[in-house]
C-alpha cells in the first residue's frame, strides 16, 4: 500500500464522498495481512482504542459534543501511513511477546511437573523392561530345569545316604518288595 491514503481519496474525503466507515474498513484491510494475522488484529485493536481515546478527548474539550464524521475521518486517515502501521504492529508484537512470557512463567511449574513425570515414566518403563528380561520365558525354563536337576541330585544323595547307613527307610522299602520267586 502507499505511504498514506491516496490523494484522490483525501480530496473525496474533504468533499464528503468517502465516509468514516469506508476509511475504517480501509484501515482494517491495511493493518491485517491475512485471516490468521494475530499481530494485525491486535494492531487494528490498538488503532480502535486510539480512535476511541480521540473521541473521548474531543468530547471533554468540546463540552460533550462528539466529533463529526469528517473529524473522525481525518483522524482515521492518519492511521493509513506505513510508519504508523509499523509502529502499531510493533507494539502489538510486543504485547503478544509479553503475554507469551507471562503465560510461560505461569505455566513453568506445570511444565516442570510434566517433564519430571515424563522422566519418572521413562525410568519406570526401563525398570519394567529389565524385569521382563529377567522373567522371560527361556529364563523361566532355565530356572525350572536347574531346580529339577537340584531336586534329583538331592533325592539321589538322600537315597545313597539311606542305603549306605542302612536306614529304616531302606528296610521298609525292602519289606514292601515282593520276592521275585513268589511271582512265578
Amino acid at each position: 500500500m502507499q505511504e498514506s491514503f491516496p490523494g484522490n481519496e483525501n480530496s473525496r474525503l474533504r468533499s464528503g464522498e468517502i465516509s468514516a466507515g469506508d476509511l475504517a474498513e480501509a484501515v482494517l484491510e491495511f493493518y491485517i495481512e491475512g485471516e490468521d494475522d494475530l499481530i494485525g488484529l491486535l494492531a487494528y485493536a490498538l488503532y480502535e482504542r486510539q480512535k476511541r481515546d480521540f473521541i473521548v478527548s474531543h468530547r471533554k474539550r468540546n463540552a460533550g459534543r462528539s466529533p463529526n464524521e469528517a473529524e473522525i475521518a481525518a483522524v482515521t486517515s492518519n492511521y493509513l501511513s506505513s510508519d504508523l502501521r509499523n509502529t502499531l504492529r510493533d507494539r502489538a508484537s510486543q504485547i503478544l511477546s509479553s503475554y507469551a512470557e507471562t503465560y510461560v512463567e505461569a505455566m513453568e511449574p506445570q511444565i516442570q511437573l510434566v517433564a519430571t513425570n515424563s522422566e519418572a515414566l521413562r525410568q519406570v518403563r526401563d525398570i519394567e523392561k529389565s524385569v521382563k528380561k529377567r522373567t522371560g520365558f527361556w529364563r523361566q525354563v532355565r530356572v525350572g530345569f536347574t531346580i529339577t536337576l537340584l531336586l534329583i541330585v538331592l533325592f539321589a544323595a538322600v537315597a545313597i545316604a539311606a542305603v549306605f547307613f542302612r536306614s529304616d527307610i531302606v528296610d521298609a522299602w525292602n519289606a514292601l518288595r515282593v520276592p521275585t520267586t513268589l511271582r512265578t
